[in-house]
């Protein structure tokens, strides 16, 4: 009974230097968090959205290549930068709308509002590469073949379940590799985002 008395005594001792935190602190704690999270989603978007024009500008995959793409896929590179663009303009409201609230509510719809933006920004960013990849193989291949008029005219079925069995496969190692990537940059403050809803769902019930 005395060693129980004096370990009721030395955990006393210990809650009294423990820091008693309001509700006002965890708020404030899971705001600065969630700021810090979307800030950083942000500054990788414009990164991002860099390195795309850099890419565009001065990169071309015919260079130095005897295959000259056609300007479609130029067209569609240059699509994906408004598309961009847009997205770093709602990373950023994200930023300013999480970093202005002043309510557990607002703050819960807030990061709710992040995540699907991120989400979307993901799943977009797939579909284009993916389409992108599908495009680029198929007219390089044809055009391998002496172009688009010698290739309907000889073309087999064999042919075509080529192009089209390359085409998946690629897309889907392109994909793949996109999805590795978003994953390595947002997967990370996407997670944190969501243990901050979950611990700012407690605090609201």
């Amino acid at each position: 009974m005395e060693e129980l008395d004096l370990l009721k005594k030395d955990w006393q001792k210990r809650e009294k230097n423990l820091p008693n935190l309001s509700y006002e602190d965890i708020y404030k704690m899971m705001l600065k968090k969630s700021s810090s999270s979307v800030r950083w989603i942000f500054y990788i978007s414009i990164i991002e959205l860099g390195l795309g024009i850099l890419i565009i500008l001065f990169y071309h995959p015919s260079v130095g290549r005897q295959i000259q793409l056609p300007e479609y896929i130029n067209y569609f590179s240059y699509l994906s930068i408004p598309v961009l663009l847009f997205f770093v303009y709602r990373f950023f409201q994200n930023y300013k709308n999480i970093s202005t609230t002043s309510s557990v509510k607002g703050l819960l719809e807030s990061i709710m509002k992040a995540r699907r933006t991120v989400r979307l920004y993901i799943i977009l960013n797939m579909i284009l590469g993916g389409l992108a990849s599908i495009f680029t193989l198929i007219y390089v291949y044809i055009d391998q073949q002496g172009g688009w008029n010698v290739f309907v005219q000889e073309a087999q079925i064999k042919d075509y379940l080529i192009i089209f069995v390359v085409a998946v496969i690629a897309t889907t190692i392109v994909m793949a590799v996109l999805l590795g990537i978003y994953l390595l940059l947002y997967g990370f403050l996407m997670r944190r985002l969501k243990m901050n809803y979950k611990e700012l769902k407690k605090m609201e019930v």
